[in-house]
């Protein structure tokens, strides 16, 4: 009986979301939960899920997003804890979520499921997309073979839905027929041999399905064997003997018998279920791809996609802002007539940060991070993080640091915790320590604000590609403490998809809704806090203080130390205080070209943020984020003291 037929109508049903990656189950979890997500780690794990709950006819449901797996044999962390997870009893049901338009592999993990015995239905997501290329799926034989309900599914357009729930409701009601994958008849009778040998001791300590632990151990799984080995060393034995008899039979070696028949299987599933029409030339999507995943075309893409993506950004950035900045100047300027005193002093420094916000950041911020929600949907960002995979391995880094280095584009707090799976130690700690150097949407606003403001494009993208080079040295660097080399990566590309209006404006929209709710008000407080200090003659000390840096390194104007000491609680601060500090709006005319080149250089690379540092300390420890603190303030010094030195 399944977990959930014990339950109650009124009890939350708990659902959880299982699948390969990219295989559209963020998509499918945002589109019911609205981006109303919690976030946590599996106990004892730094694996990372997200959770929300729903109200579905009439029931509570608890909905799971496991981190995307292609099986269940558990290579890495994050496939072992979504294994466990599913295992635990905490499931009622599960949703497999596959990719239509590559049905054939999305099978070889359905399979390993429905060897779990837990209740589950199968949405076909990207129903729409398989279509497309010519392949027709019969889902109600699919069902009828797998003994599993089968939901066509566009998860991106919302299409097919309801049904799938509906479908998860029903399969929770009632009994879970276990519909068991059937093998050869050699491999069913040496199931059935080590069957009749199974310890009671065994599945006391597994406490899942005996079948499954049985074929868990024939193909090698290290943990199930150390469970046997703890309950009966003797039946391990036995079971190894059962497997080399397999291997010989099949004159396959030892490691590969089971999957070699599991694959089989899908296959011959898949051209039950599916029909696949030739066609006569690629799709547009097809004829890009293979432009990009040539490597001079993808040198070419990459190249273009970087500058389209910050060109535009800035030229929008810098049209919104224009737009704003006479209107605020106008509030602002009404201010000293109709308040006086130290109410003045807190209003003004409230509407220095109010219009900071909303006449500087915000302008840029919007359009960066609406194009890096663009690329995302479209394919395109995991395509970037494979042409970037081979220049990594050569300053060090593993292939999989890819993709929080390209999420620190966005933000580095996000992208820190996106170095959790991976595997090496020695590979998650360097990329910890490079992630900070990476120009988050913050620092990029300040470069294209003051850089690509004052100095030209020329110079905002010299810095940008400067600040590249100068993470990729890191890097390089730091793996020179190990020399031991990485291993490689083997990537999974979607394909090309068109984005989803809605989807991309409710993903920017969590994304600003964030800087709405938790940076914006800290600029507010801060700028207050600065006037403050200024009518009370407080920031001189904390300028004084930090003039040998100001002053002496950086040959900067001393009064800049606040903007800077300010920086370390949001990198925007430097950029919305440096008008308050210099008591001009024209930052031109008080600092010369190379002392507002020192300025975005220093500001782009020295400490990051609190909130980096905390999930720095959250993630490594103190010592890395002790170390990052100073490494990212050493590198600063010196790139920006020489610049300002030499030039």
């Amino acid at each position: 009986m399944s977990r959930s037929a014990t339950k109650s109508p009124g009890d939350e049903l708990v659902i959880a979301l299982a699948g390969q990656p990219n295989c559209g189950k963020s998509t499918l979890f945002n589109a019911v939960a609205g981006f109303k997500v919690n976030t946590g780690n599996f106990s004892g794990t730094t694996v990372a899920y997200t959770e929300t709950r729903v109200f579905f006819e009439g029931r509570t449901v608890k909905l799971i997003d496991l981190p995307g797996t292609y099986s269940i044999s558990a290579h890495d962390i994050a496939e072992k804890v979504a294994r466990d997870y599913l295992l635990s009893g905490s499931v009622d049901v599960i949703i497999n979520v596959l990719d239509s338009s590559t049905l054939a592999r999305s099978l070889e993990l359905t399979i390993q499921l429905m060897e779990m015995d837990v209740p589950m239905v199968i949405a076909l997501n990207m129903f729409d997309e398989a279509q497309k290329k010519g392949i027709a799926i019969d889902a109600a034989k699919l069902a009828s073979l797998t003994g599993v309900e089968a939901c066509p599914l566009v998860a991106a357009q919302g299409s097919g839905v309801h049904e799938l729930f509906r479908a998860a409701f029903k399969v929770s009601r009632e009994a879970y027929r276990y519909r068991k994958p059937v093998y050869d008849k050699d491999v069913e009778e040496c199931i059935a041999r080590i069957a009749s040998r199974y310890p009671q001791s065994l599945g006391e300590l597994a406490r899942v399905n005996e079948r499954f632990v049985i074929i868990r151990l024939l193909e090698m799984d290290p943990e199930f064997e150390a469970l046997a080995q703890e309950a009966d060393p003797a039946f391990l034995q036995f079971v190894r003997e059962n497997r080399r008899f397999l291997a010989e039979v099949h004159a396959w070696p030892e490691t590969g018998v089971f999957a070699s028949h599991r694959h089989a299987m899908v296959m011959d599933l898949f051209e039950d279920v599916a029909v696949v029409k030739s066609r006569a030339k690629l799709s547009f999507g097809e004829a890009v791809d293979s432009f990009i995943i040539n490597p001079a075309g993808g040198l070419i893409a990459f190249a273009a996609l970087i500058f389209l993506m910050f060109s535009t950004s800035f030229w929008l950035g810098d049209l919104l802002s224009g737009l704003l900045e006479g209107p605020l100047d106008l509030v602002g300027r009404q201010l000293p007539g109709l308040l006086s005193g130290n109410v003045l002093i807190l209003a003004a420094g409230l509407w220095d940060g109010v219009t900071a916000g909303l006449g500087i950041v915000l302008p840029f911020l919007v359009p960066l991070l609406t194009l890096m929600s663009l690329l995302e949907d479209t394919g395109l960002l995991p395509r970037i993080a494979f042409m970037m995979d081979g220049l990594l391995h050569r300053f060090g880094l593993h292939g999989k640091s890819v993709v929080p280095l390209i999420l620190g584009y966005g933000c580095n707090v996000p992208a820190i915790m996106a170095a959790r799976n991976l595997e090496y130690e020695r590979d998650r700690i360097i990329t910890l320590l490079v992630v900070p150097f990476i120009s988050c949407s913050a620092r990029t606003v300040i470069i294209m604000a003051l850089a690509g403001k004052y100095l030209g494009a020329g110079y905002a993208t010299l810095i940008y590609l400067g600040n590249i080079a100068v993470a990729l040295a890191m890097s390089f660097l730091l793996s020179r403490f190990n020399v031991e080399t990485s291993p490689g990566i083997i990537m999974d590309v979607p394909p090309l998809r068109r984005p989803y209006a809605g989807i991309v404006l409710r993903k920017v929209w969590a994304m600003t809704y964030e800087f709405l709710a938790f940076a914006w008000p800290v600029i507010a407080i801060s700028s207050i806090v600065l006037a403050v200090m200024a009518h009370a003659g407080v920031d001189a000390y904390v300028n004084a203080a930090l003039s040998p840096v100001t002053a002496f390194v950086l040959d900067l104007p001393e009064n800049l130390g606040i903007t800077l000491f300010l920086g370390i609680f949001r990198k925007e601060l430097t950029l919305i205080m440096l008008e308050s500090a210099l008591g001009t709006a024209n930052v031109a005319s008080v600092l010369s070209p190379v002392q507002l080149l020192v300025l975005v250089v220093f500001t782009v690379l020295y400490i990051p943020c609190i909130a980096t540092i905390s999930t720095l300390w959250k993630e490594g420890g103190w010592k890395v984020a002790a170390a990052s603190v100073a490494l990212n303030t050493a590198v600063a010094l010196v790139v920006a003291g020489t610049i300002a030195h030499v030039l």
